[in-house]
């Protein structure tokens, strides 16, 4: 299985200019050639899903997602939305001292959080998924043979 696609800019290893053409017209769809997010969210969400989808389609600024990225952004509102109700009943089962129910949403926001973690680095939506798009690439010091073994 192939790894995740990394722009031009942080790809290593020596592209030829053939395949350092074809990411950069990649990018350039990807950014400027595709349908962008639609601003109001889906019907089908539920409202706690509605209104992360509305806070963050505020947020989202010059990040290169569009219509195509509009499936994993429902999902990731969507597993905000399941989060957000599992803690809301860990609380009310706490507050009656019901520790098998308490118990059992831990499995659940264990699978939320993971599934929102993976979902929000995919996006952007997390500081270091975000300097990792912006982050130039460091140029690789070449060291002869002679140099590395003496």
């Amino acid at each position: 299985m192939a790894g995740k696609y990394k722009i031009l800019q942080m790809s290593k290893g020596n592209l030829t200019k053939k395949q350092q053409d074809a990411k950069l017209q990649a990018e350039f769809l990807a950014a400027d050639g595709l349908a962008p997010l639609q601003v109001s969210p889906p019907n089908h969400l539920d409202p706690i899903a509605k209104n992360e989808y509305k806070r963050i389609i505020k947020s989202l600024g010059k990040l290169p997602l569009r219509n195509l990225d509009r499936g994993e952004l429902e999902l990731y509102c969507t597993w905000y939305s399941i989060y957000k109700r599992a803690d809301l009943a860990m609380s009310a089962a706490l507050a009656e001292d019901n520790q098998d129910d308490y118990y059992s949403y831990v499995g659940i926001l264990n699978k939320a959080t993971a599934a929102i973690k993976g979902l929000a680095g995919d996006l952007g939506l997390n500081v270091n998924s975000r300097m990792a798009m912006n982050m130039p690439k460091e140029p690789k010091e070449t060291q002869s043979l002679t140099d590395m073994f003496g």
